[in-house]
């Protein structure tokens, strides 16, 4: 097939592709993977500030677990995001920093002034507030799967438990 023919758009590629940020209950979550050029740090920070204006985002986690390399150039890149993002009323929770990171940044005197952290994802949505209620969930999904099996199977209804009086 001749290229000129190919109407497809072209493949991003590592420095043009973009970091997702997702909004999710009030909150922005920024996944970052891989190795991260300093276009790429430099687009984030544009995008990120951009949908906090947007979304009014009270709060973010950079979860940065998927890196295979934090430099001082990105440290100050997530310091310089958190700092603005923190301007527009923001708090930045940074999760999922390793060991080696953490020696690496403390060995450098890289300070993340303002940036709270979170050994995961889910303590940084916890710091911002945000938490599972997974156990009343799955215990009353778990019931409504066992009726649908039980009378599937044509069993008995199990008796309800009682609901509260009004």
């Amino acid at each position: 097939m001749n290229p000129i023919d190919d109407k497809r758009p072209p493949r991003p590629t590592r420095e043009t592709s973009r970091i997702p940020i997702i909004p999710l209950w009030g909150q922005l979550i920024v996944p970052l993977q891989g190795d991260i050029t300093d276009a790429q740090a430099a687009q984030l920070c544009s995008d990120v500030l951009l949908d906090i204006q947007r979304t009014g985002a009270r709060g973010m986690v950079v979860d940065i677990s998927g890196l295979w390399l934090v430099d001082s150039h990105l440290c100050a890149v997530l310091a310089r995001l958190a700092n603005s993002a923190r301007l527009m009323g923001t708090r930045t929770v940074l999760s999922g920093m390793g060991a080696d990171v953490a020696l690496t940044l403390q060995s450098m005197g890289i300070q993340l002034e303002g940036v709270e952290t979170a050994l995961g994802l889910e303590e940084g949505l916890d710091l911002l507030g945000i938490q599972v209620v997974g156990p009343a969930i799955m215990n009353s999904e778990r019931e409504a799967i066992q009726r649908l099996a039980d009378e599937m199977l044509g069993l008995p209804a199990a008796p309800s438990s009682p609901k509260p009086l009004p």
